[in-house]
């Protein structure tokens, strides 16, 4: 739909507009002369009642309720993306919590949705933290009172209202999480936590003050410069703790976000990689992009680090067990052909009149698995004597049996 104005408006009466047909016929005319506003009104109203009945959109396949949290007294809205087929999944999903809901919910829901159906990530439960709002607008002064309150670890000066990390992440640990893990049945050994901005400092400030809560972490554009660079004091201190982070971080920040964010991003990437081994680090600077622009692409490749391929450890194969794959591979309806190289172990094989050409890496000696545009994992299935008998594999959305030679 276009608004038109007011000239166009009377080219269309004289050619037949049935709206403006009508005003014309009436003292509208005069009217306008003396009011156009009161005719835009009119022709507004005209509009407006030809339009089909109007109802508020829900977001397919979310939940929403608000929770007072005991830890500050503080009301938050809670919304809930579930995958689908989740009564059915033998292997549970885990909850992954993302700040700012308000602005990043419906981003990362959809994001998941499109990525399972790619089978580029793991089906996970999304748990987004927000705040009741009835101003449409999303980001009002009210909204960044609260997230300022919650995401800031210390009142620092200059920047009133922080300091309330601790409550909200206690709210996090003792209420919201079990919670939804024991609605869910969810797994507790990948729970996740995402954040933006002030989300991202928070993000950093759980990583690093209950380190054995969470163990996938998006730590977005963080905002690593409050309190004079606080946060890096947190890291030589949980060295010397007795938990250790674990599991998979990553940190994105944008080009243009200037040096107040971009070097402090990466020093922590580095300080995290270097001080705690248990913890798979990956970062990335967005090029071209801002503070605003980078959370999609951001959202869309922490993910897959933390739940998908893209993310997982690797082994390097000798020449020897790369060899065993080598062969042709045969299931239903579909011939593979798999090549040792330097990189790994080539798959090749035609769908839909197209060939398909990927490398697969090592999870281990027993695991090969592809981080490329088909997903794939396969599992080898060994006889008696140590060989390889059948690769159990899952790709382009189906599991089965390949055994070796051609039909």
């Amino acid at each position: 739909m276009r608004w038109r104005g007011s000239g166009e408006l009377a080219d269309e009466a004289r050619g037949g507009s049935p709206l403006v047909a009508i005003a014309s016929r009436s003292h509208l005319p005069a009217l306008a002369m003396r009011s156009r506003p009161l005719l835009a009104a009119v022709l507004f109203v005209g509009l407006a009642s030809a339009l089909p009945a109007q109802t508020p959109v829900a977001v397919s396949g979310t939940d929403r309720f608000t929770l007072k949290a005991r830890s500050n007294g503080v009301e938050y809205r809670v919304d809930v993306s579930l995958p689908q087929g989740l009564d059915t999944m033998s292997v549970r999903p885990p909850v992954f919590v993302v700040t700012d809901a308000n602005l990043a919910f419906n981003t990362v829901h959809e994001t998941v949705t499109m990525l399972g159906i790619s089978g580029e990530m793991a089906p996970v439960i999304v748990v987004g933290v927000g705040y009741p709002e009835t101003d449409g607008r999303g980001y009002t002064p009210a909204y960044i009172v609260n997230r300022t309150r919650d995401y800031t670890p210390t009142n620092a000066a200059g920047m009133p209202g922080g300091g309330g990390s601790a409550a909200f992440l206690a709210f996090l640990k003792d209420e919201l999480v079990p919670m939804m893990e024991a609605k869910y049945r969810a797994d507790p050994t990948r729970r996740g936590l995402g954040g933006h901005s002030l989300g991202g400092l928070f993000a950093t400030y759980a990583l690093l003050h209950e380190p054995g809560f969470f163990s996938r972490y998006w730590i977005g554009s963080p905002s690593l410069w409050w309190d004079n660079q606080l946060s890096f004091s947190w890291v030589p201190k949980v060295k010397a703790g007795a938990t250790q982070p674990h599991g998979r971080a990553y940190l994105t920040v944008g080009a243009k976000e200037s040096v107040v964010m971009v070097p402090p991003m990466q020093r922590m990437a580095v300080e995290l990689k270097r001080n705690f081994p248990e913890l798979r680090v990956g970062s990335q600077v967005y090029p071209d992009e801002s503070h605003g622009s980078v959370v999609g692409g951001a959202i869309s490749r922490a993910l897959r680090f933390l739940y998908g391929e893209f993310g997982r450890p690797t082994v390097a194969l000798s020449p020897a067990a790369k060899a065993e794959y080598a062969g042709d591979w045969t299931g239903t309806g579909l011939s593979l052909r798999l090549r040792p190289t330097a990189k790994g172990v080539s798959i090749s094989f035609t769908y839909s009149g197209q060939t398909m050409v990927d490398t697969l890496a090592a999870a281990s000696r027993d695991t090969l698995f592809s981080a490329g545009t088909m997903s794939a994992q396969f599992v080898a299935v060994r006889d008696a004597k140590g060989r390889i008998e059948k690769l159990k594999g899952t790709m382009l959305g189906a599991t089965q049996d390949y055994v070796r030679g051609k039909k």
